[in-house]
């Protein structure tokens, strides 16, 4: 009987080491937080030259585009219909494209500055979303500006006949500046 016990009590400490080997407990935090020793623990497979190199480019086209898309200009802009012929309420503010209050058949035009003031010339890119994008018209998109240099992107609104009495149209402009050293 006691050699039962004895045979289960090892048993139960080969079990025990066992099990303390796989968590590795004698390993700091910093060793079990590392990305390499958490991958081969979890996958059971080293990563391969290529595959790590792709990683990395994936991640430096996500930091890129990640960046762009954070030091990207947003306007939130408006315009609504009013009734009558020839009517224009504009509204002044420079923290938004607000095209006012137009009557059909009549525009109004914005101005957003593009300033490079960085030592990299840019590629600017304007993109317009929502209901308002299809009335807004501008006389630049997709262009290269150097460095020190400045311009001016003129936005016009043209309320056509069509448009609806009292409506409100909405939606925003992203003046995009990705950085282009090879221009």
């Amino acid at each position: 009987m006691e050699n039962e016990i004895e045979q289960m009590e090892q048993n139960i400490n080969s079990q025990e080491t066992m099990i303390a080997t796989e968590n590795e407990p004698s390993l700091n935090w910093r060793q079990r937080l590392n990305p390499k020793r958490w991958w081969q623990n979890h996958v059971k497979q080293k990563l391969t030259r290529g595959e790590k190199i792709a990683a990395w480019v994936i991640l430096v086209i996500f930091l890129l585009v990640f960046y762009i898309t954070l030091d990207a200009n947003k306007y939130a802009a408006q315009v609504r219909t009013i009734e009558g012929e020839g009517k224009v309420g504009v509204n002044p503010t420079t923290e938004r494209l607000d095209f006012g209050d137009l009557s059909r058949g009549t525009s109004a035009v914005r101005t957003v500055t593009v300033k490079n003031n960085t030592f990299v010339p840019f590629f600017v890119s304007v993109i317009k979303l929502g209901a308002i994008s299809d009335l807004i018209k501008q006389e630049q998109n997709n262009f290269v500006l150097h460095k020190g240099e400045e311009r001016k992107i003129e936005m016009t609104v043209y309320m056509p006949a069509s448009a609806e009495i009292d409506h409100l149209y909405t939606g925003r402009v992203f003046v995009f500046k990705i950085p282009a050293p090879f221009f």
